[in-house]
């Protein structure tokens, strides 16, 4: 467990907020895919199973995400389980996502009385998904600070113009978020989601500083080889 438990993040959080990271290759199984797709549906329930009665206190919360802006709160009856986050501040109720490039961050109270997990891609980050966290986290009144898993880094992540000056139209501070490289861009989703927190008056950020595409021995990555499988992150309050 060692392995995928992330310890010594060094934020100032609570050390009952617990967070666990798979990888491609997890409990001595290869290719550990949570995802549906490119798998058989018993081979994924078995994965979710071993991580259920091995490493969790208890079964996984999954929801549909589908690249929008809905925040799921746990701590009120949920209309739906389709959107990019999930906030609760039930002890041992194990949030998580999905992901293979997009950002899986981890936003919690320094006390540890609620957590947080988003799905960020672009548009995740073009749709105000942060933002929209916060309009729930903040009725805490709390401090929070946030921990961003493995996704893609803006060397790997090229994009057009017409994606930029969507972000410009929004904010024209995007533009130190897009490099020109040759006749497109590449494009800081990490630095843009930073941003994001930064503005909600989250000054304490830790980054786990593994890019899928470089480290895709470890971690899926749909721009490395239009990979469908996805890793799982994972948080929890002991």
């Amino acid at each position: 467990m060692n392995n995928f438990l992330i310890k010594n993040i060094g934020w100032n959080v609570s050390k009952s907020v617990k967070i666990l990271v798979t990888r491609r290759n997890f409990f001595y199984r290869e290719n550990f895919n949570l995802a549906l797709a490119n798998n058989p549906y018993a081979r994924t329930m078995e994965n979710i199973k071993i991580l259920s009665d091995k490493y969790l206190p208890s079964s996984p919360i999954f929801i549909k995400q589908v690249h929008g802006n809905n925040i799921i709160n746990l701590n009120k009856e949920p209309k739906s389980f389709v959107g990019d986050g999930i906030i609760t501040s039930n002890k041992n109720q194990v949030l998580s996502v999905l992901t293979a490039d997009c950002i899986p961050i981890v936003i919690s109270d320094i006390t540890g009385e609620v957590v947080c997990i988003l799905h960020v891609g672009r548009k995740g980050a073009q749709f105000n998904l942060i933002d929209n966290a916060f309009k729930i986290l903040n009725n805490y009144k709390n401090s929070f600070e946030a921990w961003i898993g493995p996704s893609i880094s803006k060397d790997h992540y090229l994009v057009d113009k017409k994606i930029k000056n969507s972000f410009l139209r929004i904010d024209n501070k995007y533009k130190d978020f897009f490099s020109k490289f040759n006749n497109i861009y590449e494009m800081d989703l990490v630095g843009i989601a930073s941003y994001q927190l930064n503005k909600n008056n989250i000054k304490n950020i830790f980054y786990s500083n593994l890019c899928t595409v470089k480290n895709n021995n470890d971690y899926f990555s749909y721009r490395k080889d239009k990979s469908k499988e996805r890793f799982g992150t994972f948080v929890w309050i002991e």
